[in-house]
């Protein structure tokens, strides 16, 4: 009993600990979603946020300046990607996917330089984001509520904060409309580009922090290509809930327990590779059911 009730507790902060970048991204994206951009480069994000997260966290000894300089470098490639989206009228999917590919390639070439031709790159001197640790003594609320990372926490936050601002703001306002109907919003004198970047910046601030989270906290390394995939799931998620920050928060949740399956999946007797697909697989079928639901609404109206 003690021994089942100790797998629960560690799928718990297993899959709260997979479910913040996750969370992180989509919020993010759904920003950029509301003004009308369906954002594909937040895995390069992330990835870009991660890499300089370690770098800069090795080379100061803080994890505060690693997080900073992640959401830097996550501001900027999303600056790049809202140029050219926003004010170039490139095509977003395209773009994105460049981003990605470029992003990947960067910080592969950086870490070679400058960790000696490594694909990935651990130290002892790599600080961590800290936990909100505290003991009560108290089982359930020692496992289940606190000494969780601290981004963790202000992910919760930031939930309630743009369900808020999205909803109940006159920037919010501005946003779903540029969205929505961007003519209004041109016709009431405002540019729509501008709108769009403030929105890409503020998905950069989130998925810099997003990827703080991943090679900071969840591993405390960096890898190659180490987001895998998490931007698309990301995306996924604020697909399914139509950019609600308060659906993300359950959805991004119900992707962290898979995340925590497949990690107890490898430690079991199942092929490595299927346990790491599982989160991935789970994600396109949640989409399928999301699609086809989406449909039946349509086909009834």
């Amino acid at each position: 009993m003690n021994m089942d009730f100790e797998l629960i507790t560690t799928l718990f902060r297993t899959s709260i600990r997979m479910a913040t970048p996750i969370l992180l991204a989509s919020l993010g994206g759904a920003l950029t979603f509301h003004a009308g951009i369906i954002n594909v480069a937040m895995e390069g994000l992330m990835l870009i946020s991660a890499f300089f997260s370690v770098v800069f966290s090795f080379l100061t000894g803080s994890a505060l300046l690693g997080i900073v300089a992640g959401i830097i470098a996550s501001i900027l490639v999303s600056l790049l990607y809202s140029v050219f989206v926003s004010f170039l009228k490139a095509n977003n999917f395209a773009i994105g996917f460049a981003i990605n590919i470029l992003v990947s390639s960067l910080t592969l070439f950086l870490m070679r330089i400058m960790f000696q031709g490594k694909n990935a790159f651990n130290s002892p001197n790599i600080a961590s984001i800290m936990e909100l640790k505290i003991r009560t003594g108290n089982y359930f609320l020692d496992n289940y509520i606190f000494n969780f990372s601290i981004l963790t926490y202000l992910s919760i936050f930031i939930v309630f904060l743009l369900a808020f601002m999205v909803y109940k703001t006159s920037f919010g306002l501005r946003l779903r409309v540029c969205g929505e109907m961007p003519e209004a919003l041109k016709a009431a004198g405002i540019k729509v580009g501008f709108v769009q970047l403030w929105a890409s910046v503020l998905c950069g601030a989130l998925c810099g922090l997003a990827g703080a989270q991943l090679s900071l906290y969840n591993v405390r390394m960096f890898s190659r290509d180490m987001t895998g995939g998490r931007g698309f799931v990301a995306l996924a998620a604020i697909l399914i809930s139509g950019g609600k920050p308060k659906r993300i928060l359950f959805i991004s949740l119900l992707f962290g327990v898979f995340d925590a399956l497949s990690v107890k999946l490898q430690s079991e007797k199942i092929a490595p590779q299927f346990a790491l697909m599982l989160p991935y697989v789970m994600s396109v079928v949640v989409l399928l059911l999301f699609h086809m639901k989406s449909r039946r609404r349509l086909d009834s109206a």
